[in-house]
């Protein structure tokens, strides 16, 4: 009966343990604030390049503009490989303050625009 009823904790904590790890592991866990621009280009350039198939040294340099309705706006811009480049931008993006989410930024409205998918 006792070594049934310390198994028993045992599993139930094991199993507790699994379930918090699982949670963290499936995007269950709270998201953090993001304190500086400078973050907020990292993380960007991480989702962008992640999502576009590219290392991250594809991005040559991250344009902040510092911080609008609670979003980091910025712009990500390629290395150029030509003697001659034109734009080598990759587009504006919109990093959430509070969740660290990236956005499509919205030029002309000013705001933040749809999520960027995985």
């Amino acid at each position: 009966m006792f070594a049934t009823m310390i198994l028993g904790r045992t599993m139930s904590a094991v199993s507790a343990a699994c379930l918090a790890l699982l949670a963290l592991s499936t995007g269950c866990a709270k998201p953090q604030p993001i304190a500086r621009a400078e973050a907020a280009c990292d993380i960007a350039t991480q989702k962008v390049t992640e999502l576009r198939g590219l290392p991250t040294s594809h991005v040559a340099h991250c344009e902040k503009l510092g911080e609008a309705n609670g979003y980091y706006p910025l712009a990500l811009y390629a290395h150029c490989k030509e003697a001659v480049c034109g734009s080598t931008s990759m587009g504006w993006f919109a990093v959430s303050k509070t969740t660290g989410e990236v956005f499509e930024w919205d030029v002309t409205a000013l705001r933040a625009g749809p999520r960027l998918k995985e």
